[in-house]
């Protein structure tokens, strides 16, 4: 052959691609496991009280949470191990510009699927709310939309602001709150709004536990 190479050179180099092919297919679908499970694990650790080291606590947090105790060595290595897995954080300039941008006005975010970056849905997002709607078909009746979006978040939410209500800390017409609007005949979502998210970290983890949510339901109904 050509080149100097023989026919046995050329089928074991087609032979190391096609492995080659697979180890790096192998290592995103590793990487994006790795991603759903931080923030799994981020949503369900703001559910309860314990908030890690590595986040700020938002601006409206009580004194009595940004003065909580910081994680054991044990727990703060687990969470450096998972954040090496997790995508580089944007730079906290960026970072800043781009979360304070809505609070003048307006503005039109796209979230996400973490595998391909196909758009899921669009977020309308101002200071008082953010809308997202769909922009694939996704049933309300899917799971983990209502067990585990509206149910353990949102209403996680909701449930930590009623004790806030309770203790005086907020007013009722500030606590979170969330309008799901679907056909009734079919289940499929038309939109989603939810009032008085008030901070940044709720704002992040409303997108990061959606893009997850609809990715889930997409797989379930066979367009994932």
């Amino acid at each position: 052959m050509s080149g100097g190479y023989s026919e046995d050179d050329v089928r074991r180099a087609a032979e190391t691609r096609e492995w080659l092919i697979k180890q790096i297919s192998d290592k995103q679908e590793e990487l994006e496991r790795l991603r759903t499970m931080l923030t799994l694990v981020d949503s369900l650790l703001k559910q309860g009280s314990f908030r890690p080291a590595s986040m700020s606590p938002p601006a409206t947090q009580e004194s009595r949470m940004q003065t909580a105790a910081a994680p054991s060595p044990l727990v703060a290595a687990k969470q450096q191990a998972m954040a090496a897995a997790a995508p580089q954080a944007r730079p906290q300039q960026q970072q800043q510009q781009q979360q304070s941008s809505f609070e003048a006005g307006k503005e039109v975010r796209q979230i996400k699927r973490a595998k391909d970056e196909a758009v899921l849905a669009n977020a309308e997002v101002t200071a008082a709310s953010v809308t997202i709607t769909p922009a694939v078909p996704l049933n309300a009746n899917t799971p983990p939309f209502r067990s585990f979006f509206l149910n353990r978040i949102l209403d996680g939410m909701k449930g930590k602001d009623a004790e806030k209500v309770s203790q005086g800390a907020i007013k009722p017409a500030d606590a979170i709150n969330y309008v799901l609007e679907e056909d009734k005949g079919s289940g499929a979502i038309k939109k989603i709004t939810i009032s008085n998210y008030r901070d940044r970290d709720r704002l992040q983890e409303i997108f990061n536990t959606s893009a997850w949510v609809f990715t889930r339901m997409l797989e379930k109904a066979g367009s994932g």
